[in-house]
């Protein structure tokens, strides 16, 4: 599969004048991690110097908001971490009930941010009305957004039926290491799942199992298989699969969910769902290193546990050393997955570190991506 990208556009559009953008990211943000902004810096640049292009409107997600949340709004960190690392003075567009967006239509600027798409009643149940108004701003959409673009959403899925689309740097180069992953057929491979809830990626484990040699088990979804709180698929798949799929035999368990609340090293076996699991144990992180003895690719998608407190972050730093020493072929993805290796260590000791983490997981899965459908090049 291969997608439009941006030199298809800038070929098609090169000689036109006036073209509006319509540019969807992922600046879906966390207090200590910005690289979603970074990653979306390359498109934004090229349009930017682009001649033929008047107004770029940038539209992104912060968070799961249940209402306008102050806190979640694009106009505080998103607004001026943007401006900083394009050196230019952004117009922000309010959210607007009416969806007639005057701040953008009454505007000279060249460059807009358009408030959290969240807030838009619409978004994410993909309203017709809400990906109209958003293709009536624009004559071009390019979606860059990779991380959301396994959602069918308004601003990923629904307004790319409605404009000419194209894919952005970003999307284009992660379509890339799914190529290259797919290409490593010499050497076994393991899947690394972690993180808190099973209900993010069982799907996706289910379907994921048969392609790989070794699952390993990290995180809060632990307690799921130690206590077989599991549907009924994903319980007999579990059960077929036991010698393929590692849980920890040790674990950090905390009686409260707080960073300073006592803790303590228990075996597995010892485990009761009064407990929360904060962390893996140093017998688990010299069993995962035996299990990867033989691997040579491996898929991590969440941490091991609760890495941002000082007191539980072993398992998941001591993977990320340990997948570095052996120089696996690791291809990782998510948020609290990129965070965890830019607080320990960097991106360039690995293969490729994707932008999305249920995205890139479902790409490995399945070879495509809502958001990708109407950007598939006609060859």
């Amino acid at each position: 599969m291969k997608l439009k990208n941006l030199s298809d556009f800038v070929n098609k559009y090169k000689n036109q004048k006036n073209i509006n953008i319509f540019l969807r990211c992922d600046l879906n943000i966390t207090e200590n991690d910005l690289s979603r902004i970074d990653m979306s810096i390359p498109t934004i640049n090229k349009l930017l110097n682009c001649k033929f292009i008047n107004k770029v409107v940038i539209c992104s997600h912060l968070g799961r908001p249940k209402y306008r949340e102050p806190e979640l709004s694009l106009k505080n960190r998103v607004l001026k971490e943007l401006e900083s690392k394009i050196k230019r003075k952004i117009k922000f567009i309010d959210y607007d009930r009416s969806l007639k967006f005057p701040d953008f239509y009454k505007s000279d600027n060249k460059i807009f941010l358009l408030e959290n798409i969240r807030f838009f009643d619409g978004e994410l149940n993909n309203s017709e009305e809400l990906s109209r108004s958003l293709s009536s701003m624009c004559d071009v959409f390019i979606n860059d957004a990779f991380g959301a673009s396994h959602r069918k959403h308004s601003s990923v899925y629904g307004i790319s039926f409605l404009m000419d689309s194209y894919a952005g740097s970003l999307m284009s180069k992660e379509l890339s290491a799914l190529t290259q992953i797919n290409s490593e057929s010499n050497g076994k491979s393991a899947l690394i799942i972690g993180g808190a809830k099973i209900e993010d990626k069982s799907g996706i484990l289910v379907n994921l199992l048969e392609k790989v040699d070794k699952v390993i088990i990290g995180g809060g979804m632990i307690a799921n298989f130690l206590t077989m709180n599991l549907d009924n698929k994903m319980r007999k798949i579990f059960l077929n699969n036991r010698n393929k799929i590692y849980l920890p035999e040790d674990l950090l368990v905390s009686e409260n969910f707080s960073e300073h609340s006592d803790k303590k090293t228990i075996n597995s076996i010892n485990y009761d769902d009064s407990q929360i699991i904060v962390d893996i144990g140093k017998k688990s992180i010299n069993s995962i290193s035996k299990l990867l003895k033989d691997i040579k690719v491996v898929l991590w998608n969440g941490s091991m546990g609760v890495f941002e407190w000082e007191q539980c972050n072993m398992g998941t730093r001591s993977l990320i050393n340990l997948l570095k020493e052996r120089n696996l072929k690791t291809y990782a993805g998510g948020g609290s997955t990129i965070e965890a290796i830019n607080k320990f260590d960097h991106k360039s000791s690995f293969e490729h570190v994707s932008s999305g983490g249920g995205a890139f997981l479902e790409l490995l899965e399945k070879g495509a991506l809502p958001g990708m459908e109407n950007l598939v090049k006609n060859e």
